[in-house]
């Protein structure tokens, strides 16, 4: 009863860690086609693009002939402390986008529906990869293994007792690697008084969107389309976090790993109530994912000269269901013959929410967009973009494990915002569409190692990318 008690006094004060995981299932990079990428994603207003029907599939109402386009990227990351000078650079090269577009209709046409296009695609949503390693004091990692064993006699943890459900794998490790002792009215304390504390983060992984679109041309002025969107994530996380005196040590080790798939559609028009004008809008449907995660957990401890090794099971396995955030976009885009084009957008991301527990822990998130393309000539133009995401939290709430977790990973993070500025260059011709764009980003991150870290460790990562396009026309 008192463990119990414990538990629901502090639910009202912390946000558990699938707050954190809808975070990463949330973020969403300006990733595509280079036009797409070069014009800051842009595109509800402009459409005409395959990565641009993924936020307004009415833009592939705009095609008047087939297509097969594909997409290669070279992106460098580099994640810095911002009290050290030395970061830690990740780069990749990735295929972020392909697509097939069939188009049927009849181009002499001038009223009803004048065109019926369909398109696959596969489109990259987000990239995790990244490494970091920061350094400070008090990284609380024996504060929060005591909290997660609050309430529970000692005679509860012997024999290891990783199949227990109320018994978290954190107060296994801690108890049996000696961290932790014994305190009056069954709560714990720490046996040591750490100094220092490193946290090392490895991710790898990304999230993919694979689409069936339909879009119809309707008197040339008005463009509807539809989507079936399939996402799917894979992501896996190593981390060590290591905490020190001058005689003692310890060091846990975690691997997370998510993966899953869900479904959602979208629903967009377009119209041009003037040949300069065009006005977009679009919404997608909350996404439900069903993840499957696994976890591990090692301790690797040095009390009073003695070293003892606590390894987990071989893996622990969860079940889970999450319903991502309902977006809407709407934009707005002037187009000049043979000058180009300047387009405004504003995305939103709806506040999501855990589906059992009903419950929304971050905030809406809003980006704005803007992009501007110049046409050298009839084959030749140029496009420029900005991209800014508002943070999803005003402020760096607590992230804690359930007391009965069998995860170990106590790390998690606050992105502050993220910003993208890009420019890219194309050509095309009657058969072939060739595109290069670079891109920019910056993000400012709050990085924590454990609930019980007072301050965050500040990071900044920047982002370097090129995307090469090429499109064939049937």
């Amino acid at each position: 009863m008192k463990r119990k008690f414990l538990i629901l006094l502090l639910a009202f004060c912390l946000l558990a860690a699938y707050g954190q995981d809808m975070q990463r299932f949330a973020e969403r990079s300006c990733i595509g086609t280079a036009r797409y990428v070069g014009m800051g994603g842009a595109m509800t207003a402009i459409g005409g693009d395959p990565s641009a029907a993924m936020d307004n599939p009415a833009g592939l109402g705009l095609y008047r002939r087939s297509e097969i386009s594909v997409s290669v990227d070279g992106t460098w990351d580099y994640t810095q402390q911002h009290e050290s000078k030395q970061g830690y650079q990740r780069s990749r090269f990735t295929l972020p986008q392909v697509s097939a577009i069939w188009s049927s209709g009849d181009p002499n046409k001038q009223k009803g529906l004048i065109y019926s296009n369909l398109m696959f695609t596969m489109n990259r949503i987000h990239n995790y990869n990244r490494d970091l390693q920061v350094s400070g004091r008090n990284t609380g990692m024996l504060p929060t293994i005591c909290t997660k064993t609050n309430g529970l006699p000692e005679g509860n943890l012997v024999n290891l007792p990783w199949d227990d459900k109320e018994i978290g794998w954190l107060s296994i490790l801690g108890y049996e690697g000696y961290l932790i002792n014994p305190a009056d009215n069954d709560m714990w304390e720490p046996a040591l008084k750490f100094t220092d504390g490193e946290l090392k983060i490895n991710e790898n992984g990304s999230s993919d969107q694979y689409t069936l679109s339909w879009a119809g041309n309707i008197n040339n002025q008005w463009y509807i389309g539809a989507s079936l969107n399939i996402p799917t994530i894979n992501y896996t996380k190593y981390v060590s976090l290591v905490e020190s005196d001058r005689k003692n040590s310890a060091e846990l080790k975690s691997m997370f790993h998510i993966s899953g798939v869900g479904v959602s559609a979208s629903l967009g028009l377009l119209a041009r109530p003037v040949e300069w004008l065009r006005i977009g809008a679009s919404v997608q449907t909350p996404t439900e994912l069903t993840l499957s995660q696994q976890t591990e957990g090692d301790m690797y401890s040095t009390v009073n000269g003695t070293t003892y090794e606590v390894l987990t099971p071989a893996s622990g396995s969860i079940s889970t269901t999450y319903v991502s955030p309902m977006r809407t976009s709407i934009s707005i885009a002037g187009q000049w013959k043979n000058i180009g084009m300047l387009a405004l957008q504003y995305d939103y991301a709806h506040a999501f929410k855990d589906k059992e527990a009903n419950v929304s822990p971050m905030q809406d998130i809003h980006t704005l967009k803007a992009g501007l393309e110049v046409h050298m000539n009839n084959s030749l133009f140029l496009n420029a973009g900005y991209v800014y995401e508002s943070s999803f939290s005003k402020e760096d709430p607590v992230v804690a494990l359930n007391y009965n977790s069998i995860r170990t990973d106590t790390d998690y993070r606050f992105t502050q915002s993220s910003q993208y500025a890009s420019l890219g260059i194309g050509y095309r011709s009657h058969f072939l569409v060739a595109q290069v764009a670079y891109q920019f980003g910056w993000q400012e991150i709050n990085q924590y190692a454990t609930e019980h870290q007072a301050d965050a460790f500040k990071l900044n990562t920047n982002t370097h990318r090129i995307v090469c396009t090429l499109a064939w026309r049937i």
